[in-house]
């Protein structure tokens, strides 16, 4: 399905470009696509919709002007620069792994960036990472989970592609591929990283396929093997990060033992 675009003049050749994109991704769940010009929020236009909406449906936006991140952080980069999408998803796997919806697309994000010719890092738990003269993020992923009568996910990202580049004022320690040097069409980018998604979802919901993801995960993990200091509600923790388990979670060890760390900004003070 395409959703007609508001702009009748060029109705036809979006809806054409929308037809091929969806060709591309045939063999995956994400059959459905939505391109709008501007919105609060992809994440929060899914989240109203979500008892509407199949497995796989793709909201993506030229401009959002409250763009979420995680604690309620608000994000804006300018019109039709960046990848700002979010995908709706009916999870057939266990609750327990719902957080690894975010760390899945983190990691099939990394991995079209490095056949871009990048160095590319997980920072958990929502944040891809470039290295470009000490680590860059270059992409933010929110997840949200709805709780109805057929549970949802709904899992956005933005992903900076023309936006900021050095002369731009922007959130510090931010990247984008233009600025690494690399020139990509967002559909292009937005294709490859859901087909990679398609078969992280696919692997986190059997039982076998969560070990190796796991594996696969650290091996593209800044996090683990740094200091770090893990900023909580409930107060800060500091020490070395070792692990991450199969839920998702992020193994913090200092003298009082091990911390599991569901969910907290991460700061890396050092490598260990």
């Amino acid at each position: 399905m395409v959703t007609q675009i508001e702009d009748k003049s060029n109705a036809m050749g979006k809806n054409n470009s929308m037809e091929a994109i969806l060709g591309e991704l045939s063999e995956t769940r994400f059959n459905k696509i939505k391109h709008i010009s501007e919105t609060v929020s992809t994440n929060s236009d899914l989240v109203l919709k979500a008892s509407e909406l199949s497995d796989g449906f793709i909201l993506v936006s030229d401009h959002q002007t409250g763009g979420r991140g995680r604690l309620g952080r608000h994000w804006e980069a300018p019109p039709f620069k960046n990848l700002l999408f979010s995908v709706l998803l009916h999870p057939n796997w266990e609750m327990e792994r719902h957080q690894l919806v975010t760390p899945a697309l983190a990691l099939s994000t990394v991995e079209v960036l490095e056949d871009f010719g990048l160095r590319a890092s997980i920072k958990w738990p929502n944040d891809v990472m470039v290295e470009t003269e000490g680590d860059k993020k270059i992409a933010g992923i929110l997840s949200e989970y709805i709780q109805q009568e057929n549970p949802v996910l709904v899992v956005g990202m933005g992903l900076n592609n023309r936006w900021p580049q050095q002369e731009d004022l922007a959130p510090p320690n931010s990247t984008s591929l233009i600025a690494c040097g690399i020139e990509k069409d967002r559909w292009e980018v937005l294709i490859e990283i859901l087909k990679n998604f398609e078969k992280r979802l696919v692997e986190i919901s059997s039982e076998e396929g969560s070990a190796t993801f796991r594996q696969s995960y650290i091996s593209k993990s800044s996090t683990i093997g740094s200091q770090v200091k893990v900023e909580k509600s409930d107060g800060d923790i500091e020490g070395d990060a070792i692990d991450v388990r199969e839920d998702g979670s992020l193994v913090v060890e200092n003298k009082n033992g091990t911390t599991l760390i569901i969910e907290g900004d991460v700061i890396h003070l050092r490598k260990v």
